[in-house]
């Protein structure tokens, strides 16, 4: 593995992961660390590595059970998703704490086609790519809430204090309560002139400073009032 300065593009450090043939590396906003996941020995389970992109220098290792996903990192410990190894549906939700190196898993009711998912402290969002928006708090050990939405194949959700933002492949922006689960708010289509087409990728929405900002298949960049969204 090669580190690259962004900058310059001078190369900062090359090494080898250890115990990783052929890495799948990822990172989060606001962590400093990079996350490397592979099979674990003899293919069983994941191994996760974490490690500093500015050195390469490997801050901690775990060995997981079952085929998992990193998405997020909340409160010093990283999220991913427990998938099935043959069809990829979500079927749990776990967190590593590296500090103590203890893990929670919650199992969904239901497993969840090709999700994206975002975490807000504890509270995990999962989006299905039928529209299935699940809600499950990790602290808690629990679902909080679901809610079929209109949104086939959308983005990853997006959440503040408040809400759950979602991007659909027409354009449309929802917005759901956090705590209850209940849609509270949807912006029109989007869709231009290219509108009998179907995206293959929707960008993620983007919660800043009061505002939701998204971005449609016409072509626009658009931000909303996430104050209150019944008012799209």
């Amino acid at each position: 593995v090669t580190g690259v300065d962004a900058g310059s593009g001078a190369t900062r450090w090359s090494r080898r992961v250890p115990g990783l043939g052929l890495p799948y590396f990822t990172s989060f906003a606001g962590d400093p660390l990079a996350y490397a996941t592979g099979p674990g020995d003899g293919g069983k389970g994941t191994r996760v590595t974490a490690v500093d992109p500015r050195s390469g220098a490997v801050r901690w290792q775990a060995r997981l059970a079952g085929t998992l996903r990193p998405f997020g990192s909340s409160g010093g410990s990283l999220f991913l998703q427990s998938v099935d190894g043959v069809y990829g549906d979500t079927r749990a939700v776990v967190r590593y704490s590296p500090g103590p190196g203890t893990t929670r898993e919650v199992a969904l009711s239901v497993p969840l086609q090709q999700a994206h998912a975002t975490v807000r402290g504890d509270v995990v969002q999962l989006l299905s790519a039928g529209g299935s928006l699940v809600a499950v708090d990790l602290a808690a050990g629990r679902r909080l809430w679901s809610l079929e939405t209109s949104v086939s194949r959308g983005s990853a959700p997006a959440a503040d204090a408040r809400h759950v933002y979602v991007l659909s492949a027409d354009g449309r922006l929802l917005a759901v309560d956090a705590r209850s689960g209940a849609l509270v708010g949807q912006t029109p289509a989007r869709l231009g002139a290219g509108g009998d087409r179907v995206a293959s990728s929707v960008p993620d929405p983007v919660p800043v400073a009061g505002h939701v900002c998204g971005g449609a298949p016409d072509g626009t960049v658009f931000a909303v009032d996430a104050r209150d969204p019944s008012a799209w």
